[in-house]
């Protein structure tokens, strides 16, 4: 078996393994008790799904998803700033 053959069932076999752990945050999302698990559970699938998109640049041997990742990952970043940023303010607003 080359190298290649076995990065790309490697891929397939991450990406599989990542589409079952999307139903963790799934249920948390849904089931939350509290706005920060849904946030939380929110950001958790928001990486997994980045780490899908990684897992398919290396089957299908395209750098391009690498861009998309990393400006993703950079948009997530910013955006768990903001939410954080809005819980905190209502917080000391109800308090």
């Amino acid at each position: 078996m080359e190298s290649s053959e076995f990065l790309k069932y490697a891929s397939q076999a991450a990406m599989f393994i990542m589409t079952v752990a999307m139903l963790f945050p799934m249920f948390r999302l849904f089931r939350g008790p509290t706005l920060t698990d849904r946030i939380v559970a929110l950001d958790q699938m928001e990486l997994t799904i980045m780490g899908m998109i990684l897992c398919y640049a290396v089957y299908s041997e395209k750098q391009i998803y690498l861009d998309v990742v990393l400006m993703s990952s950079f948009l997530l970043a910013f955006g768990a700033m903001i939410i954080t940023r809005y819980l905190f303010k209502r917080k000391i607003k109800n308090d």
